[in-house]
Order: C-alpha cells, then structure tokens, then sequence
C-alpha cells in the first residue's frame, strides 16, 4: 500500500466536522490493481483519491491538482447528482459512501475551495440522495439486454457479439448519440458546444495510436467503449484487448497534465469520464485521450499476433465553452 498525505484547512476540517463526516488524512492506494488511476511502470504518478465500488460499477475520484474529476465505471451514472443536485465531490462521496466511511482530506479541502470560489455549495456538505445507475442497464457487464456479451451500455447498436472481435457492426454514430443524450446537460448554443467521435485503432506494430483532443471549454464529459476488432489477415481466432487509456488535460501554463487513465481489458466494456472543473485563472480547458493497446495475457498464451486482428476503441467527447474566444480563450 501506499499512503498519500494531504493537508487539510482549519476551516474545512470544521465544516466537515460540523456535519458529522470523519476526515481520513490519508488516502490508502492498493498498488499492482489494474483501476482507473492506478499507475503502471511507464504512467505518471496516481491521480486517484479514491474509489467507491458500487453494486453496477465503480466511481473513481481524481485529483486534478486544482480540481476534483470522476471516473464513471460499469453502469453508474453521476448526473443526478452533478448534474441536477449541483453536488461536491465531498458531496458524491457523502451520498454514496456506506455510513461511517473515512472522507479524503482532499475532498474536504476541494470542497471549501468551491465554497469559496464558487458559493455554488453551502459551506456545511449536504447528504443528497444518489440515483446512480444508468437507466435500462442492470449488470457490470453494461449489457441491458442480457444478449450474448457487453456492448458499451446499449449505445453501440444492434449486431452480434463475441469475445474475440466484440460487437460487429459498431455504430460510432448510435454510440456517440447515446453518450450525447446522457450528457445532455451540457448544452447551450453553437458557438458553445463542440462534440467529437473517433475510432481509435491499434497500431500494426502495437503501442500508443494518436491522442484524440477536445476542443476548448469548461465543461466536459468523454466516453470510451473496447468495441470491436477487424481482421487484417488470417482469423480473429483467440483475439484480445488490453487498451490503457491516459487523460490529460492542459493547466494555466498550456501543458498537460495527467488526469488518470482506465484498462480496457474486454470489448464491450466501457468508461466514462468528466470534469466541470475550470482552471484558477478562468481560461478553458482542452483534453485528450492517449490509447495504447498491448497484447493480453490469453493472446500470448496462445500464441497469438497481435497484428493479425485490429482492436478498435471509440471515443466520444462533449465540451461547453462558457466564455471568451473558442480559438483563443
């Protein structure tokens, strides 16, 4: 294990305090678990709070430095609260954290910053009530229709499914719709609203593809589905996917920053993740997505060329520009 230490305002102490939350100093990160987060040889350092395992998922609390994102993980879905209740991090936590659960400093201290910086959240942490399973989807392996595998929450249309190639006829389109309906709440006009869509497909000779970007905003959601293979020669026959996916995003400076990363080890499985958070100084954000993509354990058990088929990855990603220039914020 190792133990990240923060330190923690008077003030924030005593607003937790004062609501009855227990304030745990250190955040305790179990190394050699494959999470969003989790840091392998070659990633940057662990930019995981924490993470609460639900009953359809897993929400993973990220530490942007300057602000707190999520990873939505399996069939859970935030919106209700960010969205509709307008809740803190330390707010999430609180609603769908067991009784009794030690709080993350840095959620306590993160959310006197917003109180601070925004007013949008009283000083004293509310207890919201959480609706966090996506609508029509029962299971962590995000198949609503209990067809014959996952297929990315509903989104990647109707075709056949196997282990070995995912959902045939992917449908980047369906699936970057049902990301946009469930991220409706980003809306505004035109000149405000950029969305994108990408397949990703691994390099012939393996390692990272082209990191996809967002445009400039200060809202932002992005979505990722492992969603099929094609084949380049031969047969599919005993095809994996392992796909690492890194978040970055750029601070005040213009550089980028790791904000986590996911493993993507199945097709169909899915993650998604979200930042309303904007930088000190009130400039917009871009972020990108980096995948790279290695051969399983299975696919080298078998002895099988990764080459011979290509894995593919959708990525999808909404943005809202508040204010100023999009070109130039």
């Amino acid at each position: 294990m190792r133990k990240k230490t923060f330190a923690v305002p008077a003030f924030a102490l005593l607003t937790c305090l004062l609501s009855g939350c227990i304030v745990d100093s250190t955040t305790l990160v179990e190394d050699g678990i494959e999470r969003p987060g989790a840091a392998r040889a070659s990633a940057p350092v662990d930019t995981a709070i924490t993470t609460l395992e639900l009953s359809g998922g897993s929400v993973v609390f990220v530490d942007e430095g300057d602000g707190v994102a999520f990873w939505e993980i399996g069939n859970v879905d935030l919106s209700s609260l960010l969205d509709e209740q307008k809740a803190s991090a330390l707010e999430v936590f609180l609603a769908l954290a067991p009784e009794g659960t030690p709080v993350p400093a840095r959620l306590v201290e993160h959310h006197a910053e917003v109180v601070a910086r925004t007013g949008t959240v009283p000083a004293a942490p509310r207890k919201l009530a959480p609706r966090v399973v996506m609508p029509g989807v029962h299971s962590l392996t995000n198949d609503p229709l209990h067809s014959a595998g996952p297929d990315c929450w509903g989104w990647g249309g109707s075709g056949t499914y196997s282990a070995e190639t995912g959902l045939s006829g992917f449908s980047l389109s369906s699936f970057q719709t049902g990301f946009r309906n469930t991220y409706s709440q980003i809306t505004g006009n035109v000149a405000q609203v950029s969305n994108g869509a990408t397949l990703v497909s691994s390099p012939a000779a393996g390692g990272s593809s082209p990191a996809v970007s967002t445009s400039m905003g200060h809202e932002r959601a992005m979505a990722f589905c492992a969603s099929q293979a094609l084949p380049n020669t031969g047969s599919c026959d005993d095809n994996g996917i392992q796909a690492w996916i890194e978040v970055q995003y750029t601070n005040d400076a213009g550089t980028l920053v790791s904000a986590g990363s996911v493993t993507l080890s199945a097709f169909g499985e899915g993650a998604r993740f979200r930042s309303n958070y904007t930088n000190s100084s009130g400039v917009a954000r871009r972020y990108t997505a980096t995948v790279t993509f290695s051969a399983t354990d299975d696919e080298t058990l078998q002895g099988v060329d990764p080459t011979w088929c290509q894995d593919q990855v959708a990525v999808v990603w909404r943005s809202k520009h508040t204010g100023g220039s999009i070109s130039n914020p």
